[in-house]
């Protein structure tokens, strides 16, 4: 399905969409979508909290028919969440499993941003199943998924090339993190530096659209509110700064410990040969269980979080949490589970950071802040540790506290999380999915400048001529023109180039020799769905003048010259 007639065509300043015989710049197309993905995203994330909210009432309703159990009545209801939320991902659309961005960035990075529509539904369903009844995962994943999706299929609708169906995909995940967690900064920040893992300024532009957008439908459908209520928190003294700077230490090995459990969990239960459904049951109902003596640890915890910050957990009940929520967390997602692991990386960082800040006041009382203070701060710093996005975690807490106050000792704890965590872990929580796919996430972000541009993308503008090889060289000389060198085919076939030198040596000494004598046989050709970052690769090779480009038969299509890539490569960066 695509809209009737729709046509993008390359010029000077990107791409035009053409509708008929009405012309639609790039900036302004791009304008237009992201507000429509910005009201997409809004209205999807109000969506989903309500489903969620259902979601949380069927399991209500199920614990009460299930009394009689006692403290089973919550495992078997977790259990029965995990088994129906696992059947319906792995029936529908694996892609809808675990924590959702890593197959939003796969997309983005292999497949120009194309995600199945599928997952709109899919995702919402699995997802609002997976917290509703207990699990240990958050909203963050799956409307990051959800958003990202509605990008995507605005962009294949028009039959959009593959770098704006990334932006609208960016812009999905921005709206969708805005509305939800009524942070429009911090949605920008995460669709720009995880998502797309840069800040080019005009896909920066249009994220902001529809992150404020998106926002806007948030603030009126479920209130101008930030999601803690934060008290005023102020620096007591500058020495506590070396106290916020060993948290954000404390905070890296941390999430270090975080990731690699979660993966070794999903590692374990994907070698158990058994039915996603038993699996299912299985992993949730073990979460149950831990439930059934820390309850805080079930569904999203940012009630947990706000006892937090009012000062209401002790140090060694909010040490205990922070080891629990990452083994909850871990099962949940290991168990084929979906949702996001935002919102338990903030909560382990905010129970650390309590139980951290509570011995720090009870060894320093006269010059350190209150425990929550650190526990605000921790938030911060695990998610930056663990997914290495610093600015990121700082204008999300941010915008979720409202609170000004704490961010230089915010600045200073997340930005030492983020370094260590990268040396520690090697990768992020997102990125370590796809590398485990075999899929490297290093190289794939920052691709080759040519690396999108094909061959049959200027195949109507390169040089088409062939010369024959019995040609001669004096002959070959008048039309030979401005060319470094020509293709020489017998019966349609190549058969090797010759360089414009070797027939201005030749015109010296014999100017009646045939090119056959002075074709030199190619060493490789190029179809018209190869890269221009081959070709580029090829003629990194001073001895190649000239490339051919033939057919699946080997029939000559034409000639690509250096200049055709130099070409190519000032209008890619033009647009």
């Amino acid at each position: 399905m695509t809209l009737l007639g729709a046509t993008f065509s390359r010029s000077a300043r990107g791409y035009d969409l053409r509708l008929g015989k009405m012309r639609v710049t790039q900036s302004t197309y791009l304008l237009i979508a992201a507000l429509i993905v910005g009201v997409g995203g809004g209205f999807g994330a109000v969506a989903f909290r309500a489903l969620i909210a259902f979601a949380t009432t069927l399991a209500g309703d199920l614990t009460q028919l299930l009394g009689p159990l006692g403290p089973f009545a919550l495992i078997v209801t977790v259990g029965v969440g995990g088994a129906l939320a696992a059947w319906i991902a792995a029936r529908f659309a694996p892609e809808a499993r675990g924590h959702g961005v890593p197959e939003v960035m796969a997309a983005v990075a292999l497949k120009g941003g194309v995600i199945r529509p599928r997952i709109i539904i899919i995702k919402a369903l699995a997802s609002a199943i997976t917290i509703g009844f207990g699990g240990a995962a958050c909203r963050e994943g799956p409307i990051v998924q959800i958003g990202s999706t509605i990008g995507s299929l605005l962009g294949q609708l028009a039959r959009a090339p593959a770098p704006i169906v990334r932006t609208l995909v960016a812009c999905g995940a921005a709206a969708g993190i805005s509305a939800t967690f009524n942070a429009p900064i911090g949605g920008v920040f995460f669709a720009s530096e995880v998502i797309l893992g840069d800040f080019a300024p005009r896909s920066f532009a249009v994220i902001v659209v529809a992150s404020v957008t998106s926002a806007v439908i948030g603030r009126t459908l479920l209130g101008n509110r930030p999601s803690f209520d934060a008290s005023a928190f102020y620096l007591v003294s500058p020495n506590e700064l070396v106290l916020y700077a060993l948290l954000g230490v404390l905070c890296a090995f941390w999430a270090t410990g975080f990731v690699r459990l979660l993966y070794f969990c999903e590692d374990k239960a994907d070698a158990i040969k058994a039915p996603a459904i038993v699996k299912g049951f299985a992993g949730f109902a073990a979460v149950g269980a831990i439930g059934v003596f820390l309850p805080q640890i079930l569904g999203v915890g940012y009630g947990a979080m706000q006892h937090v910050l009012d000062g209401h957990v002790d140090v060694a009940r909010a040490g205990l949490l922070a080891v629990a929520k990452p083994i909850a967390t871990s099962l949940t997602l290991a168990a084929g589970g979906s949702g996001g692991v935002f919102a338990p990386s903030l909560y382990t960082g905010a129970m650390l950071g309590d139980a951290f800040g509570r011995l720090a006041h009870l060894a320093f009382p006269s010059w350190t802040a209150t425990a929550a203070a650190y526990g605000l701060v921790g938030m911060a710093a695990v998610f930056a540790a663990a997914a290495e996005a610093p600015i990121t975690a700082i204008m999300i807490v941010f915008e979720m506290s409202d609170d000004y106050t704490i961010i230089l000792p915010l600045m200073i704890a997340t930005v030492i999380a983020s370094i260590l965590g990268r040396r520690l872990l090697g990768s992020t929580v997102y990125e370590m999915k796809l590398e485990r796919r075999g899929i490297d996430w290093q190289h794939v972000r920052r691709p080759h400048a040519l690396a999108e541009e094909t061959v049959a993308g200027i195949l109507a503008t390169i040089d088409r001529e062939a010369f024959a090889g019995d040609e001669e060289a004096g002959v070959a000389a008048l039309r030979l023109g401005e060319r470094d060198g020509v293709t020489i085919i017998d019966a349609g076939t190549v058969i090797g180039t010759v360089s414009a030198a070797s027939i201005a040596h030749a015109l010296a000494g014999n100017p009646r020799a045939p090119l056959s004598t002075l074709t030199v046989p190619v060493t490789a050709t190029l179809g018209p769905a190869d890269s221009l970052s081959r070709a580029a690769d090829l003629f990194a090779d001073a001895s190649v003048i000239v490339v051919p480009v033939v057919d699946a038969d080997g029939t000559h299509l034409g000639t690509i010259h250096r200049a055709d890539v130099l070409d190519a490569y000032r209008s890619g960066h033009a647009g």
